[in-house]
């Protein structure tokens, strides 16, 4: 994974929020999250991931070729994967919001609140976007389909649903208003992948206490013998 020297700070991004709203873990190890996997190239913590397994603060998440991961959060929403991209999951302390540093590659977020990470861009999500980063070519796309979203670095402004921005370096493209048949096609890699459900669990069956009142069966009556005739 070659990660980039360089980083935007968070400060923007920390003195942007101002209350959390999440009742998440905020130690490294926390439970954030439960993977699925689409394709054979999925890796937790460099690891073979697979259905069930638990995501975590400081986790690290990568796919491979025609693969594909989905992280549901516990508390509400989700992150869904393309191909060759490379997550990891922080928190931030003072905001009270999980961080997703994307190196490269593309993702779907859906999620009330969370905050976004690339080489060259930083932001604060709520609701839905798709994120395209590429890091060899210092290019960050974000697409937000519902909600709004605030770009704190290189610039602060807010997205709002059908907007996508561009940014090159530091360059910053106009932003562009999509129309439906652009947004479908900018989240279309998502048909490609399928994921099966997670099983159920079992409902724990209470005993009923104290047991429900049947009333009492009575016996059928016992027959009675022929009277015995004298003849």
């Amino acid at each position: 994974m070659n990660v980039p020297a360089r980083w935007f700070s968070l400060s923007l991004l920390i003195l942007s929020l101002t209350a959390g709203c999440v009742s998440l873990p905020t130690e490294p190890g926390g439970a954030i999250g439960t993977l699925r996997v689409s394709g054979p190239n999925v890796w937790l913590n460099n690891k073979a991931g697979k259905d069930g397994d638990t995501v975590r603060i400081g986790s690290s998440l990568a796919t491979g070729p025609g693969s594909s991961a989905l992280v549901e959060f516990r508390d509400g929403g989700y992150l869904q994967l393309d191909e060759k991209t490379d997550p990891i999951f922080d928190w931030l302390a003072q905001s009270k919001c999980i961080l997703i540093r994307i190196f490269t590659g593309q993702a779907y977020l859906k999620r009330e609140r969370a905050c976004v990470e690339g080489p060259n861009i930083s932001l604060v999500l709520n609701s839905e976007a798709n994120i395209r980063i590429r890091a060899g070519t210092r290019l960050a796309e974000v697409t937000l389909l519902k909600g709004n979203a605030d770009i704190t670095a290189p610039a602060q402004m807010r997205l709002l649903p059908g907007q996508q921005i561009t940014v090159t370096g530091k360059r910053i493209t106009p932003l562009r208003t999509l129309s439906p048949a652009e947004l479908e096609k900018t989240v279309a890699w998502r048909e490609k992948y399928h994921f099966k459900p997670l099983p159920d669990e079992e409902p724990i069956r209470k005993p009923l206490w104290p047991p429900a009142y049947r009333p009492p069966v009575k016996p059928p009556p016992t027959p009675r013998p022929p009277p015995i005739r004298h003849d």
